[in-house]
C-alpha cells in the first residue's frame, strides 16, 4: 500500500510474517508448512483488485488472510466469492453482512453498522430511554449514511415509534442551528455521526442552551479531543461504541504479541492493526486444523462456520455460522467523566442482533 496506509499494511504483514514463521518452525499444520504471499494496495480499488486477482489467476492462493482493501473491499469481496477463496479478517468499517452473506469472507471485527446498531440496544437497556424522542443525524458519506441506516433498522425492530432522520453537508455544518433545533423538537436520544471536531461543536452548543441530551457517537469518529470538551453537564449523558476495549487483550494474548514483536524485532507500532493481523492469523490456523489434514478449501469454510465463541486472545469472542459472517456483531459502550477526562466502560459486549 502506497500513502497513508503504507505504515499499516507493514505493519500488519510484518506480524503475519512473524505468526507463520514460528507455525512453520514448529512443523506447520498437519506437516505443511504456510506460505505468506503478499499484494500491494494498487492507486485505487480497482488496481487493488486486479493485483489480487492476478496472484489468485495464478493457482497458488489458498486463503487470503487480514489485511488493508485500501477501499477495495466490495471489489476484493466479490473476487472471493467468484473464485471460492476464502478471505479471513479483512480490515474494514463496512462488513458486507447482507442475507444471505457471502460464504467466503470472514470479517472479526464489527463495522459502523454493527456498533450503530449495538448503541441502540444499548440505549433501549436504559429506563431513562424505553421510547425516547430519537433524532439520528449524520453528514454525507458512506461510513456515516451505513451508520445511521443501522439505527434506523434497530430503532424499528424493538419497538422505538418517533426517530427522525436528518442529513446535512459537512461543509455546511452549523451546529448552533442543530442544537436549537434538536431541542425545540424535544429530542432525547440522538445518534450523532459526524466527525471529532463536529461532536465537539454540537455538545459545546448543546451546553449553551442548558440542554443535556443523551448523545450517541461511534468512537472510530471521535477526535481524543473529546474528552477535554465534554462538559459536567453531561456526565453519564455521553455514550460512545468501541469495537475492542483493552481487556479483550488477555494475559496470555500479551504474551504472544510481546514474543512476536520482540523476536522478531517489530515495531510496536499500529498496535491495533497488528492485533487485527495477529488474530485474523490465528482464526485460519485455527480454521485449518478443525479442517483436519484432507484439506480443501470448502472444508475450511465449513471449519471456520463452526467457531462459536473462539478466543483469539486480543479481540472479543468470535462466533461465525452459515448465517454469521461477522466474528464480533456488536460492541462495547463507553461514557466519558468529565471530571476525570476518562473513559468509562459501561457496558458488558452488547451484541447487535
Amino acid at each position: 500500500s502506497k500513502g497513508a496506509l503504507a505504515e499499516t499494511g507493514a505493519a500488519m504483514r510484518s506480524m503475519l510474517a512473524a505468526y507463520f514463521e514460528e507455525l512453520n518452525t514448529r512443523g506447520g499444520i498437519y506437516s505443511r508448512k504456510i506460505e505468506l504471499r503478499v499484494v500491494e494496495a494498487g492507486g485505487d480499488a480497482t488496481a487493488t483488485a486486479a493485483a489480487v486477482r492476478a496472484l489468485v489467476r495464478q493457482g497458488e492462493v489458498f486463503a487470503i488472510v487480514g489485511g488493508l482493501g485500501a477501499g477495495a473491499d466490495n471489489e476484493l469481496a466479490a473476487l472471493a466469492r467468484a473464485e471460492e477463496i476464502p478471505f479471513i479478517g479483512p480490515s474494514t468499517l463496512l462488513p458486507q453482512a447482507g442475507s444471505p452473506p457471502n460464504r467466503y469472507v470472514f470479517y472479526l471485527l464489527p463495522g459502523v453498522a454493527e456498533q450503530a446498531r449495538a448503541l441502540v440496544e444499548f440505549a433501549a437497556s436504559r429506563t431513562e430511554l424505553k421510547k425516547p424522542r430519537a433524532f439520528v443525524v449524520h453528514p454525507e458519506g458512506e461510513l456515516p449514511v451505513a451508520a445511521s441506516a443501522a439505527v434506523e433498522e434497530q430503532a424499528k425492530k424493538i419497538g422505538w415509534e418517533a426517530v427522525t432522520k436528518r442529513s446535512y453537508s459537512s461543509t455546511r455544518f452549523d451546529a448552533a442551528a442543530l442544537a436549537r433545533a434538536l431541542k425545540s423538537e424535544g429530542a432525547e436520544a440522538v445518534f450523532f455521526f459526524g466527525n471529532g471536531a463536529e461532536q465537539a461543536a454540537l455538545i459545546r452548543e448543546a451546553a449553551a442552551l442548558a440542554w443535556t441530551p443523551h448523545v450517541f457517537l461511534l468512537g472510530v469518529m471521535s477526535g481524543g479531543d473529546l474528552l477535554q470538551l465534554v462538559p459536567v453537564g453531561f456526565k453519564q449523558k455521553i455514550f460512545l461504541a468501541f469495537p475492542s476495549i483493552p481487556s479483550d487483550v488477555t494475559p496470555e494474548g500479551l504474551h504472544e504479541v510481546r514474543g512476536l514483536i520482540e523476536r522478531h524485532k517489530l515495531t510496536p507500532r499500529h498496535v491495533a492493526s497488528q492485533l487485527s493481523a495477529l488474530a485474523a492469523a490465528k482464526t485460519f490456523v485455527e480454521g485449518l486444523t478443525r479442517a483436519g489434514a484432507d484439506l480443501s478449501r470448502e472444508r475450511l469454510v465449513l471449519s471456520l462456520e463452526g467457531l462459536y465463541d473462539y478466543r483469539t486472545g486480543v479481540t472479543p469472542p468470535l462466533i461465525f455460522g452459515p448465517n454469521r459472517r461477522v466474528g464480533a456483531a456488536g460492541a462495547y459502550v463507553v461514557t466519558i467523566n468529565p471530571e476525570t477526562k476518562d473513559y468509562v466502560t459501561v457496558s458488558g459486549w452488547v451484541k447487535a442482533n
